[in-house]
């Protein structure tokens, strides 16, 4: 479906996981009308501060969707739809099955979520708050790594530039010259 003449595609944003997608409308509009079928997603609407800024965008999908299963929520300043894929997978490389990148699309990183981020999250297992319960000094946890508060000197690494070793060896000279 081809945008309506005297109309723009509105800023687009979008993020994924592994069985939906969150397409996110960036711009306050009034107006609304929206459909999404197994292979599209259609927007138009009207700017709520420039009512002469008419926006229409048809989007289509690089996989099928579950039109049955979309939620929205008007933000305000964004209208945020959720879009269940069709069959739960591996992300999509893409949102759309176009072969140009669309000017007004944009990835959502604060909604993104990679598909690697499921497995890499550690369970919470309450660890310290079990054994703060038990009565634990915190304090002592690392004991075992016998490190005296006496060694905390650096006096022994090495210099790091060139500067620093000039410096050292002036002092030396100046602190052997105050001995004699």
């Amino acid at each position: 479906m081809a945008p309506i003449a005297g109309t723009i595609p509105p800023p687009v944003s979008w993020a994924q996981r592994n069985e939906l997608l969150y397409v996110i409308i960036d711009v306050e509009c009034k107006d609304i009308e929206h459909s999404v079928t197994e292979n599209s997603f259609h927007f138009k609407g009207t700017n709520v501060l420039e009512s002469d800024k008419k926006y229409d965008v048809t989007l289509n999908f690089l996989h099928p969707v579950n039109p049955d299963k979309v939620t929205n929520k008007n933000i305000g300043r964004c209208l945020e739809f959720t879009i269940y894929k069709k069959e739960s997978g591996p992300y999509w490389p893409a949102l759309t099955n176009d072969k140009t990148k669309l000017h007004f699309l944009k990835a959502n990183f604060s909604k993104w979520k990679n598909e690697s981020d499921d497995e890499d999250e550690m369970p919470n297992d309450g660890m310290f708050i079990n054994d703060m319960l038990k009565g634990e000094d915190m304090d002592n946890r690392f004991d075992d790594f016998n490190v005296d508060d006496d060694d905390d000197s650096d006096d022994n690494i090495p210099s790091l530039s060139q500067n620093d070793e000039d410096e050292d060896e002036k002092k030396d000279k100046d602190s052997d010259k105050k001995e004699k």
